[in-house]
């Protein structure tokens, strides 16, 4: 999988790959239970004014038909509360990937698209580490990176412009990270 970068971006002159790192899959799962509990959500306040009735009438309808038509309606209604969410956690965690070079940190991510997020490292000013409650009960942690520009993320991480979820072993990936940090800024006689 080291060799898949060349799909998603070009290596700048001089630059190597120092890691390449595939989120844990308690990344997956994680997703999968974000997405059950809305959907299961969207199905009660939505799905079960169609489905239920549905229901409802074809056990009226009476008979065989009747009873397996109102078996087929409530079987689909439970499956699309699992496959859903499920298909929609698997395609999220299959499309994410990070790269540590020599000269940046890169994260694709995506749902049915992809984008990637380049850090140069002489702009990273901080990285953290966090383990929320459900980071904990999958048991990973991430990383967050602040630049200097201290943009704001879409998932409330202030500060944070990158965001590396489910990596395996962050404090290694964190201090990894400060050293290729501390290189460069050495090697481009930066101060900060």
């Amino acid at each position: 999988m080291e060799e898949d970068y060349l799909k998603f971006f070009r290596l700048q002159e001089g630059e190597k790959i120092i890691d390449s790192i595939k989120p844990l899959p308690g990344l997956k799962w994680m997703f999968f239970l974000q997405g059950l509990i809305g959907w299961f959500f969207i199905i009660l306040f939505g799905g079960l004014w169609i489905i239920i009735p549905l229901v409802f009438l074809f056990a009226a309808i009476g008979g065989i038909v009747g009873a397996i038509l109102a078996l087929v309606t409530a079987l689909i209604g439970l499956v699309a509360i699992v496959v859903i969410p499920y298909t929609f956690a698997s395609m999220n965690y299959n499309k994410r990937f990070y790269w540590i070079t020599n000269k940046r940190v890169v994260g694709k991510r995506g749902l049915i698209g992809y984008s990637v997020n380049s850090i140069p490292l002489e702009r990273i000013s901080d990285v953290i580490i966090s383990r929320s409650f459900i980071e904990s009960i999958f048991g990973f942690g991430s990383i967050h990176i602040q630049t200097l520009a201290g943009q704001a993320s879409m998932r409330g991480k202030w500060g944070a412009e990158g965001n590396l979820q489910a990596v395996p072993e962050p404090e290694e990936l964190q201090q990894k990270i400060f050293e290729l940090v501390k290189g460069k800024r050495k090697d481009e006689g930066l101060t900060m």
